[in-house]
């Protein structure tokens, strides 16, 4: 995996140290308060999407599941912060073995 998309939430610092510390080499964030994100396209080297619960709407979560399934990619969901992220990460790459 070397690139992700966080949807949600406004500061993300550390799921972004938590990322990198996984090897995610590229990370690109969407607010998800914009109304413009609805329209936004998964980025194509997308490895995964990481949707912070407590701060997207359902509307937006709707076409990133249907987007995303399309695509093959994985979505992780998890409430904002580091911690929490690691632990679905971890059971992610156990699943992957």
């Amino acid at each position: 995996m070397s690139s992700a998309l966080i949807v949600g939430g406004d500061q993300v610092q550390g799921i972004k140290q938590t990322l990198a510390n996984h090897g995610i080499s590229e990370i690109h964030h969407w607010t998800g308060r914009k109304s413009g994100d609805a329209n936004k396209i998964i980025p194509h080297d997308t490895a995964f999407i990481v949707l912070i619960t407590n701060w997207i709407n359902h509307s937006l979560t709707y076409k990133l599941k249907k987007d995303a399934i399309k695509r093959g990619i994985h979505i992780v969901y998890t409430p904002n912060g580091g911690t929490a992220l690691h632990q679905r990460l971890e059971r992610l790459a156990a699943t992957a073995h």
